[in-house]
């Protein structure tokens, strides 16, 4: 049988209870979790019985307060929770349509054959950069620019084609595809919800295929190998691209780049793995140190002139950088340390109305010497007149995307 409660033990117990909670009142008391269920029975049957009673403003004050307290933070544990379900089941439909997608997607048996690299000391490296394959872009708002899964097939399609006899001009038997992020766009905003074109699930599955095309190809010329930091356009959330890697990993880049790997497992393409997604080195086999950044960090276009800091802090670490690649502001650069690449989707109404450029869709590849100096060009893909694009349009078909 347990004793009568003092009306006087029982409030000062449940008030400093109220105020620093359950767990910090058995510290301070020295009492079980029971005995201060106990005490809030006792202590609700006084407040009921008593309030009247209640002479000291000041205690009902306090009481008052108290409770107060305890219904704004219950309130507000609510909103987190029903913020946390919310995520969840978002996520969880995220996935069921990813797998179901990907179950019924074209992605089909494929071989790679393996290359003797007789290594002439030179390597190429082909940079794949802003390529929003999900966005439909209108030539009305754009200077005339287009951009449908079609344009960017055919655009990737001249891309390689004009890249593999440049490669071999340079006797080039090793290429590294940078993927330097923003591969398909997000959807945050309404207008991006607007000029896109098929779901984020559905973007990421076709621009997987693309890339897979894109890999392929190469592969039949070259050893290849890939590497990829993510952009900020393809993050999942609004808050998800921070300088801590697992939210930058929230990112619809990272997922591809990772279908990609699954793809080619056993195949003899290698996949760098990244020590974070927002930087990466990669150190080719003559000793060539590039940094991947998607260059969105930097309050103003990355140049040879700002790239100082960036430089410094890897130079701390021993790692010489020799260039520095980015893309971003879909505009291109080729520069001494630093080349930036354009987009594959050109000008679209943000570039052209808003920052007031005049772009065109470009990528670029760079020679790497045997002395680490690197010749960088800039390949123009705005038109694509003979080029019939890798294929897509059974996709476009079968996951009902829209076009230009």
């Amino acid at each position: 049988m347990y004793l009568p409660v003092s009306k006087d033990r029982c409030t000062e117990v449940i008030l400093y209870a109220n105020e620093h909670g359950d767990e910090e009142a058995q510290s301070f008391f020295g009492l079980p979790l029971e005995t201060i269920t106990r005490y809030r029975r006792a202590f609700n049957a006084y407040e009921v019985s008593t309030i009247d009673e209640i002479d000291d403003e000041g205690a009902l004050v306090r009481l008052e307060a108290s409770k107060q307290k305890s219904t704004d933070v219950n309130r507000l544990l609510r909103k987190a929770n029903r913020e946390s379900y919310r995520l969840y089941n978002t996520l969880e439909t995220i996935y069921d349509e990813y797998i179901t997608t990907l179950k019924s997607s074209g992605f089909v048996d494929f071989t790679i054959k393996p290359h003797k690299v007789k290594y002439s000391g030179k390597q190429g490296i082909l940079q794949i950069s802003d390529t929003h394959f999900n966005e439909l872009i209108y030539p009305m708002e754009s200077n005339g620019n287009s951009y449908d899964f079609d344009i960017a097939s055919r655009r990737l399609k001249k891309f390689v084609s004009e890249a593999i006899p440049i490669f071999k001009l340079y006797n080039i038997d090793q290429v590294l595809i940078a993927i330097t992020g923003d591969l398909i766009n997000s959807d945050r905003r309404l207008s991006e919800k607007m000029a896109s074109a098929t779901s984020q699930v559905r973007a990421a599955l076709l621009a997987t295929y693309l890339l897979q095309q894109v890999i392929i190809e190469l592969s039949e010329h070259f050893s290849v190998s890939v590497a990829s930091v993510a952009g900020n356009e393809s993050r999942l959330g609004i808050d998800d691209f921070d300088s801590s890697d697992t939210l930058v990993s929230n990112n619809w880049d990272v997922m591809i780049y990772n279908n990609l790997r699954m793809l080619f497992e056993g195949k003899p393409i290698e996949f760098i793995d990244a020590i974070n997604q927002v930087q990466q080195v990669v150190t080719l086999d003559n000793g060539f140190n590039i940094l991947l950044i998607h260059g969105n960090y930097q309050k103003a276009p990355i140049s040879d002139k700002s790239i100082g800091t960036i430089l410094q802090n890897y130079i701390y670490k021993g790692v010489p950088i020799h260039a520095v690649i980015c893309g971003h502001i879909h505009s291109a650069s080729i520069g001494d340390m630093v080349s930036r690449s354009s987009s594959l989707c050109g000008a679209n109404a943000y570039s052209t109305n808003d920052l007031m450029f005049i772009s065109r869709a470009s990528q670029n590849l760079l020679i790497v010497n045997e002395d680490l100096g690197y010749h960088g060009i800039k390949l123009d893909l705005q038109n694509t007149d003979g080029y019939d694009g890798y294929n897509i349009i059974k996709e476009l078909e079968r996951y009902n995307v829209r076009s230009i």
